[in-house]
């Protein structure tokens, strides 16, 4: 192998845990400026959540505690994408990156979302210093978001390989991660995290591998 390439939410952590996190420095704001429970309005914010999606969670707790302006929802969207997540890396990174890592192979990161938002989480993350390179795809332009092969191809090159022979890509979402790859012949490896099931078709004509751990793959 010569270089295993990785997505990052609900691939090297829990992206729930970052939604948590933005609302409970949301909440702490809301209860601090409009004297409301705490808890109670994290709570509501998770409610909401399940119930409407994550683009009404802010607009729904505004009209909720009847606080609702254009200025309080661009108030809390700031402090949502802007605060420093508490996050934690699921137990098997770690050891199998430093593995990769002492057994000569590259490794990179590639995300979607606000560019921002995600290099926020790969710093609370400290993913820095264990990855060769972190693509972040929005700052190629929403056009190479996944599923786009060119945050792939890019990664390659920074990576100073000329072929994806014996590259991997482990992702978690079939509806956008494997395409770009598959598309230019890297192995994909779908990881199940938190007992995910879905599973779509090999675009490439290979054999997606399934796992529900890194360790079942890297061994």
């Amino acid at each position: 192998m010569k270089a295993a390439l990785f997505d990052l939410d609900d691939t090297l952590y829990p992206e729930m845990d970052f939604v948590k996190s933005g609302f409970r420095v949301v909440s702490e704001y809301l209860s601090r400026e409009f004297s409301h429970d705490n808890d109670f309005l994290f709570n509501q914010m998770l409610e909401i959540i399940k119930s409407d999606g994550r683009g009404k969670v802010f607009d729904g707790i505004l009209y909720e505690i009847g606080k609702f302006s254009s200025e309080n929802l661009l108030t809390l969207i700031y402090l949502y994408r802007n605060h420093k997540p508490d996050i934690h890396l699921y137990a098997d990174v770690v050891p199998v990156i430093k593995k990769l890592r002492d057994s000569d192979v590259k490794t990179a990161i590639i995300t979607d979302g606000m560019a921002s938002v995600q290099q926020n989480k790969v710093n609370a993350l400290g993913l820095q210093s264990l990855f060769d390179v972190i693509i972040y795809t929005d700052t190629l332009g929403s056009k190479y978001w996944k599923p786009s092969y060119m945050p792939f191809q890019v990664a390659l090159n920074l990576l100073s390989l000329s072929t994806s022979s014996e590259c991997v890509y482990v992702g978690d979402n079939p509806a956008k991660d494997f395409i770009g790859a598959e598309a230019l012949g890297i192995q994909g490896i779908q990881i199940l995290r938190d007992e995910k099931t879905a599973i779509a078709p090999v675009n490439s004509g290979g054999q997606r591998v399934i796992i529900s751990s890194l360790a079942e793959y890297f061994r």
